[in-house]
C-alpha cells in the first residue's frame, strides 16, 4: 500500500472514532436531560405500605417517620429514564421489595425494587442498585418486624 493511502485510512478511522465518541457523549447528555419517571408523582401526604404481590394485599403500614425515609430514599434513586418493554432477563430469581403508595387523592402506586430495576406500577426502569439500598433495608426491617409479630412459631406448652 502506498504511504498516502495508509495516511488517508488512518485519518478516516480517526474521524470515525471521534464521531462515535461525540455521538455517545451527545446520547448521554440527552438521557440526563430527560426527567425521572418519579418526577410526575406528588408524594406529599402519602402513606406507604408493604405490599405482598402473591396475596394481592398490603400487610403492614409504615410509620410516618419511615414514610419520610422512604420518600427521601425514593428521591435518591438514580433512574435510567427510558421504560423497558419487558422485565430484564434473570430478574425472576431476585428478591422483590415492593411497596404500595396511597396518595392523598386516594389513588395507589405499586413501587418495587429488584437489584438494578425500579418498578412503577407495571413499568420497569433500570436504576443504579447502590441508590436503592435505603428502600431495601427499610423493607427488610419491616419484614423482620412482621415475622416477629405474626410468623413466629408458637411456643410449646
Amino acid at each position: 500500500m502506498k504511504k498516502q493511502t495508509k495516511k488517508r485510512i488512518l485519518i478516516a478511522v480517526a474521524v470515525l472514532l471521534l464521531l462515535a465518541v461525540l455521538a455517545a457523549g451527545g446520547g448521554a447528555l440527552y438521557l440526563r436531560s430527560l426527567p425521572s419517571p418519579l418526577a410526575k408523582y406528588d408524594f406529599t401526604g402519602c402513606t406507604v405500605e408493604l405490599y405482598a404481590k402473591w396475596a394481592d394485599a398490603t400487610y403492614m403500614e409504615m410509620t410516618e417517620i419511615d414514610t419520610e425515609v422512604f420518600k427521601n430514599g425514593l428521591q435518591g434513586v438514580r433512574v435510567f429514564p427510558l421504560e423497558m418493554r419487558n422485565p430484564p432477563d434473570g430478574v425472576a430469581g431476585g428478591p422483590l421489595h415492593q411497596f404500595r403508595v396511597r396518595f392523598s387523592d386516594g389513588s395507589t402506586l405499586d413501587i418495587g425494587v429488584v437489584h438494578d430495576s425500579l418498578i412503577l406500577g407495571e413499568k420497569w426502569y433500570r436504576c443504579d442498585p447502590d441508590t436503592t439500598l435505603t428502600l431495601y433495608w427499610l423493607e427488610q426491617a419491616y419484614n423482620a418486624q412482621y415475622y416477629e409479630q405474626y410468623a413466629a412459631p408458637a411456643s410449646a406448652f
